[in-house]
């Protein structure tokens, strides 16, 4: 998509500040880091550094990533940790780890019990919402909402972002399970929990993993939302926006039908969110997955090796599209972007 848009101030980051650049990194598992991590190897290699955006905004998978990248990360390492599944601070040790991504919360039939109807509980909360069941506190407390335990999960985030928010604009797409509604961690005036609280908040996929707790919200993966969360980018004024989307996929060149199948729903929500952007005036590098992208990140979206087909098909299918008239149009406008007076630059 490439629209003329007219600036359009917003002060959305705070202190009076204005978006004119936005990264939208969307939901995936971690097939989606994966992806990402192609995606910015590709930018970066491009020149378009996506750590100067004036705002990055995740979504579960892309919140993970975000936070690597804001919390000033050399892109390369990112890289390295999807296609070699290295871990960049254990030795010896894969990035994604099996008990980091999913470890049993139970040990008895009954604790498994415990869970299975907390899980369907947080389930109903944050997709269906129907019937409108609340609980006494007490059950809640008994009945964990999540079937995977998360206690490897905050030391590890921990290691990548440390506790303290970065500088630049970095948010968190969340929904609170009590109200129905998004929370966008990290705004101005919304809550800013230690960062790995705020990532495991933004991608706690329900059922699969429980609910964070931020004050009296109780807060799940913003994919419940939204797969990306565009319209988060698009309410800032931002005129130039790149979207990562990998649980779309690109029409020009589709997946087969079992893969696209399970793409169509975060991909027609996408497709509303663009036209809402064009409407809106902005620029949108949209970056999808085609249909060799989409078989190689299969169906198992949260497995713990076999990344680095997915991060290299990405970071291939990303430096195409830079390739292409579109793609080097937005690319000089970002470069320009960026690199204005009060702006920061790649470096």
């Amino acid at each position: 998509m490439d629209s003329t848009s007219a600036v359009r101030p917003s002060t959305q980051l705070g202190e009076g500040r204005a978006a004119r650049t936005a990264l939208v990194l969307g939901a995936g598992g971690t097939v989606g880091i994966a992806y990402h991590a192609g995606v910015l190897k590709a930018l970066a290699d491009a020149g378009v550094d996506p750590d100067a955006a004036d705002v990055v905004i995740g979504t579960s998978a892309g919140s993970v990533a975000g936070a690597i990248l804001r919390s000033g990360h050399d892109i390369d390492n990112v890289w390295t940790m999807a296609t070699e599944n290295r871990h960049m601070f254990v030795e010896d040790e894969q990035a994604f780890r099996p008990d980091v991504i999913f470890s049993k919360a139970w040990r008895t039939p009954v604790g498994l019990a415990r869970r299975v109807l907390g899980a369907g509980y947080v389930l109903n909360r944050s997709v269906l919402r129907w019937p409108p069941i609340q609980p006494p506190l007490a059950l809640r407390r008994i009945y964990r909402g999540g079937l995977a335990s998360v206690t490897e999960q905050r030391g590890e985030l921990a290691m990548w972002t440390g506790e303290d928010w970065p500088d630049d604009p970095l948010w968190l797409c969340t929904v609170d399970i009590v109200t129905g509604r998004r929370l966008v961690l990290g705004q101005p005036g919304r809550p800013r929990p230690p960062l790995p609280d705020a990532v495991r908040a933004a991608s706690a996929v329900p059922g699969l993993y429980p609910p964070v707790r931020v004050g009296r919200r109780m807060l799940v993966d913003g994919g419940v939302h939204s797969s990306t969360n565009l319209d988060v980018a698009v309410a800032t004024g931002a005129e130039l926006i790149i979207v990562a989307a990998p649980l779309a996929y690109d029409h020009d060149d589709p997946p087969p039908c079992h893969l696209r199948a399970a793409r169509v729903y975060f991909d027609r929500a996408l497709e509303r969110e663009l036209r809402a952007a064009e409407a809106a005036g902005a620029r949108v590098l949209v970056l999808r997955p085609d249909a060799a992208e989409a078989r190689a990140q299969g169906l198992t979206f949260m497995r713990t090796d076999e990344h680095g087909e997915a991060a290299e098909l990405a970071r291939q299918r990303t430096a195409a599209v830079l390739r292409s008239p579109a793609g080097r149009g937005f690319a000089r406008r970002w470069r320009t972007a960026t690199a204005a007076p009060g702006r920061r630059t790649a470096g």
